[in-house]
């Protein structure tokens, strides 16, 4: 298996893998940053994407209830 296809596996998973690859998308900073952070750092940057995906979820969800009562 190559390195790029373990990489989207990863990725895939979830975990601290996909939470960096969102900080680097979202915020274009490279996990070589975020991995040379102090752990408390860390912890506050994973916990501030997940916090961000779960008010983006929210969201979601609740324009899929208003356009199910829109329709007929």
């Amino acid at each position: 298996m190559t390195v790029m296809k373990m990489n989207k596996k990863l990725i895939k998973a979830g975990g601290e893998a996909f939470l960096l690859h969102l900080i680097f998308q979202r915020h274009h900073l490279p996990p070589d940053e975020v991995f040379n952070k102090d752990e408390g750092t860390k912890r506050f940057m994973y916990a501030s994407m997940m916090l961000q995906l779960e008010e983006e979820e929210k969201i979601r969800r609740e324009e899929a209830r208003a356009a199910r009562r829109k329709t007929p």
